[in-house]
């Protein structure tokens, strides 16, 4: 038997970067297209190492553990010990899925029984690998990122505190992957934040505008605040909602803080758009852009986030 290595070396190069592209789409993180390729071809070179007995052990499931760890390292980085290893579990649920969706295609299109002869061959085709990799994407995109989303939410709740001209309020926050929102000005994170801590944290000059004025009439009416220092920090946040394009009022805090497992985050390079509303979760005050934490879905589009409940 024959073994073309470029083949080999080729089609593989193609599925590992299906498989890591849908992996990042189904744990909703960004990714740079050079370490991803980059990835694809030294995933593709491990695949060649099959063929030498010497190597065998590299194929043993501690091997392929061990391997696919460096593969999610080299194209994603490191994060943090949660995040890798979660990335770890979606890149086999994705190649699994992958593998099974290439195998039903091909037994979906088979138009004779499988079981009638001893040594029944399947042929892979280059048009079978592309209906297949299309299954692998519809299943991923429909099903496995709306579980994954809603396991990857539920898990990600943190304490954070926000302070501002010597106030601070503290407030238990979520890790909204959805959340693509960043300022015009600079490019910072937004953090959503909801109304009454919102009121804790500005002064009482600017709470009185904000309680004073409703939401629609925020941006409008802001010559009535009579507080000029926080006005300074006010900025306009755009963000889409439901039929057509909408602003947020947002302010620029002395720093805010995050409490996670692993560490601790402090930053000033954030604006926090006050919502007045209420998220999914009563018990949730904040939506924490991922940014802030580990850098997922940093997709810099400061005008295509849909507003919370929409």
């Amino acid at each position: 038997m024959s073994i073309y290595a470029d083949v080999v070396l080729f089609i593989n190069f193609v599925m590992n970067t299906i498989i890591l592209v849908l992996t990042a789409y189904a744990a909703g993180i960004s990714y740079k297209w050079k370490r991803i390729l980059v990835t694809a071809i030294v995933g593709g070179v491990y695949t060649l190492a099959g063929v030498f007995p010497d190597l065998a052990i590299l194929y043993s499931i501690p091997g392929k553990l061990v391997a696919s760890a460096l593969l999610i390292l080299l194209a994603f980085g490191y994060r943090s010990p949660k995040i890798t290893v979660t990335l770890i579990g979606i890149f086999f649920i994705v190649s699994f899925t992958l593998g099974g969706a290439l195998l039903g295609w091909l037994y979906f299109i088979q138009t004779e029984a499988p079981f009638l002869t001893v040594n029944h061959i399947i042929r892979l085709s280059w048009q079978n690998l592309v209906m297949g990799s299309v299954v692998a994407i519809i299943l991923i995109r429909v099903i496995y990122k709306k579980v994954l989303t809603k396991m990857y939410r539920k898990t990600t709740y943190y304490q954070a505190v926000i302070e501002y001209a010597g106030n601070s309020q503290a407030v238990t926050g979520m890790l909204d992957t959805g959340n693509g929102l960043f300022s015009l000005l600079g490019r910072k994170p937004v953090v959503l934040l909801t109304l009454q801590p919102a009121l804790q944290v500005v002064s009482t000059e600017a709470a009185d505008f904000l309680t004073s004025n409703s939401a629609d009439t925020w941006l409008m009416n802001l010559e009535q605040c009579k507080d000029s220092v926080w006005l300074a920090r006010v900025e306009v946040i755009p963000c889409r909602s439901v039929g057509g394009r909408d602003m947020l009022l947002g302010f620029r805090p002395d720093r805010i803080t995050v409490m996670t497992e692993e560490e601790t985050v402090n930053t000033s390079e954030v604006l926090i758009g006050i919502y007045d509303g209420e998220f999914n979760s009563r018990d949730c005050q904040a939506l924490l852009h991922p940014a802030l934490l580990t850098g997922l879905n940093m997709r810099k589009e400061a005008s295509t986030c849909k507003l919370p409940g929409q």
